[in-house]
Order: C-alpha cells, then sequence, then structure tokens
C-alpha cells in the first residue's frame, strides 16, 4: 500500500509592475488557496508594497505574505521572489491571472499524481473584445502540449529545489525569460505536466497595439527564440 502524498505547501510568487492596477482583485481569489500558503508579491521599491498587506481580510489571514524589493528586469523580480520562496512548489502568476477553485484544485492533484514536474495551464482571455483571440488560445495550447513551449502567462510551477538546480530565470535574455526557462528545464530532462483547465488572463497588450500586429510580433520572436533551444535539446537527447 503506498503512502499517501503529504499535503503540498505553495508559494505563489506574483511581479507587480509599477501602477499595476489588476493584482487586487487576485486577493479573494488567494482565499481559495489552502491555509498555510505563501503569498510573495515582488515590486521595484518599498513604495510600492499594498497596503493591503497591513490588515489583510479574515480569510487572508491563514496565509504568509512577504513583500520584497527587485531590481527591475522580470526574471529578476521572479528570481528574487524564489528566494524568499519556503513552500515546497512556487507558482508564478502574472498580476492581471484570475484564478478559480478549479486551477487550485487541478495543479494540487497534478502534482499528487506527477512529482518533479514543469507543470501549466490552459491559456484563456477572459475580455477578448475579438473572436480572433480565441485563435491564439488555440494557438496555445498547441504550443504548449505539442511542441512543448508553454508561456509564464500560464501559471508556470515548479518545486523550488528544481527551479533553484535550474539556475531560475535568466536574466541575460531581452525578452521570453519564462520560455528559455522552459527549454531548459526540458533540456535538463524535466518533463511537463498540463494541469487541464483554464487560466484566465488579461487580453489588454492586444487590445492596447492591435491583434495582428501583436501576434505575428509574438510569432517571429518565439521562432526566433524557439529555434536554437529546440537544437540544443536535440543535443542533449542525442548524447544521453
Amino acid at each position: 500500500m503506498s503512502k499517501p502524498f503529504p499535503p503540498v505547501r505553495l508559494s505563489i510568487i506574483v511581479p507587480l509592475g509599477p501602477n499595476e492596477p489588476r493584482w487586487p482583485a487576485l486577493l479573494d481569489q488567494f482565499s481559495m488557496l489552502p491555509k498555510g500558503s505563501e503569498i510573495i508579491l515582488t515590486g521595484f521599491s518599498h513604495s510600492q508594497r499594498p497596503t493591503e498587506l497591513d490588515n489583510p481580510p479574515e480569510p487572508l489571514r491563514s496565509l504568509k505574505w512577504i513583500w520584497c524589493v527587485s531590481d527591475k528586469g522580470r526574471a529578476l523580480q521572479l528570481n528574487t521572489g524564489a528566494a524568499q520562496a519556503s513552500g515546497d512548489y512556487l507558482w508564478f502568476i502574472h498580476a492581471d491571472s484570475v484564478l478559480t477553485q478549479d486551477n487550485i484544485q487541478s495543479l494540487l492533484t497534478s502534482i499528487q499524481q506527477n512529482q518533479e514536474r514543469l507543470y501549466y495551464f490552459d491559456l484563456w482571455f477572459y475580455d477578448k473584445e475579438t473572436r480572433w483571440l480565441s485563435i491564439n488560445e488555440w494557438g496555445a495550447k498547441f504550443r504548449s502540449n505539442k511542441l512543448g513551449a508553454p508561456y509564464g502567462d500560464q501559471g508556470l510551477s515548479i518545486s523550488r529545489s528544481q527551479f533553484f538546480e535550474l539556475g531560475g530565470y535568466p536574466t541575460d535574455a531581452d525578452y521570453g525569460e519564462d520560455h528559455l526557462f522552459v527549454w531548459k528545464a526540458r533540456q535538463r530532462g524535466i518533463q511537463l505536466q498540463p494541469c487541464h483547465t483554464k487560466l484566465a488572463t488579461s487580453a489588454r497588450k492586444y487590445h492596447d497595439y492591435g491583434w495582428l500586429k501583436l501576434t505575428l510580433r509574438y510569432q517571429y520572436l518565439w521562432l526566433l527564440q524557439a529555434t536554437p533551444e529546440f537544437i540544443k535539446l536535440l543535443k542533449t537527447k542525442t548524447f544521453q
């Protein structure tokens, strides 16, 4: 008879940009997390520290709250937050993400069923103003499940020990630190694990810059970055 899997201790890391307007909506959603979960918010200055941390509402007082300051750069923010974490698993969430109970439960179930993997969710835009964004949602699912390249807005999660073994997010990349982190994990033999629930995020960049323009730019940047990483992956498999 197999031993029961111990409760998973989560550290949720949320990088906050200057004047980030959407993150307070996460407060109500964090109340769905298991007691003892850790919320780590990372900003660029102490003046950014949210006043909500001084007196969180009753449902949130069972969570551990940490505020930390990072040098500018998304990778530095994520790594700084991870350095403060004490949970068994790190869960990187964007400030404009929308969590559901299904997201949380599917992550915990995935961890219990398949330990020591890199977990991610299906992408879903909660504020899409054009049906064309449904193509992007489908494309993200194909890119993740078939090509093995989920992005950071899909709620990447990994054990704390594996994260530091990989060296964290690369800080020398001009863009796509989350994308490169996934490739590095795969090159080290870590399997990807979809959680099979939709994680909602904002489509505001597509609204601001235009769907076609931004979609084409993202595809170009992805191919530019993915091609050499795929070659590295093939080499690691060849010499194993």
